[in-house]
């Protein structure tokens, strides 16, 4: 089984054919989609809730994890909204994230490994081969660089896009580390994609996100292009 898992924009995929599932695990309930049809195989995730009623500081990430893991998924691509701090990924723009850092504070909120101690190497977090299959559909793919994750639900201050650019972080959000580190834990070989909605606050003078005519575009071509690499 392999899944997409969206966020802000990506509450529900237009153009595929999916059937709603509760799964139970030792987290909560979670709600799943599942393919059928030609999608059968595919499992769709929203992260914020199919309504995006679940603020990124509420999302049960853990229960997400294993809900996937206990119907069979081994692979999956996240899908992240960012806002851009420098020109790495302008608005507008789709690209592979290539490392992250998490400026959350609340890891330890976030772990399948309580008991017993365990750690897992994230030197390399995302998988070369989901990167090499999507490459090979649209070779023009960029490298969105690195992702700043924040606790939310607020936005940045311009103070702190401004350190993060100094340090060397491309785009900001409020989900990624959090997520990918549950998903590594739980086995699932994972790639991120984001797509930027906006500048970060201060790089410019007037805080905007794109339209929603764009992002709809935005939105049809990064589905269809999971579902191709996944079920490539």
């Amino acid at each position: 089984m392999k899944a997409i898992i969206g966020g802000t924009g990506f509450d529900r995929l237009e153009g595929l054919s999916l059937k709603k599932r509760l799964v139970e695990t030792p987290y909560g309930g979670v709600d799943l989609f599942l393919g059928q049809g030609e999608d059968e195989g595919l499992v769709f995730l929203p992260r914020h809730g199919s309504s995006h009623s679940v603020p990124p500081h509420r999302i049960n990430y853990r229960a997400h994890a294993l809900a996937l893991k206990q119907i069979g998924v081994v692979e999956a691509i996240a899908i992240y909204a960012v806002g851009s701090i420098d020109d790495t990924l302008k608005p507008g723009e789709v690209g592979i994230v290539s490392d992250f850092v998490d400026h959350t504070g609340r890891s330890q909120e976030h772990t399948l490994f309580d008991r017993p101690v365990t750690h897992i190497e994230v030197d390399k977090p995302f998988d070369e081969e989901l990167k090499k299959r999507m490459l090979a559909l649209k070779p023009t793919l960029l490298d969105a660089g690195v992702y700043v994750t924040t606790n939310g639900p607020r936005l940045e201050t311009k103070a702190e896009i401004a350190f993060f650019k100094r340090v060397g972080f491309s785009v900001v959000g409020m989900t990624l580390a959090s997520e990918v580190t549950v998903l590594l834990e739980a086995g699932i070989r994972t790639l991120a994609l984001a797509y930027s909605i906006n500048w970060a606050a201060g790089v410019l003078e007037e805080f905007s996100f794109l339209p929603d005519s764009q992002l709809e575009r935005l939105k049809t071509e990064v589905t269809q292009l999971c579902r191709s690499c996944l079920l490539s």
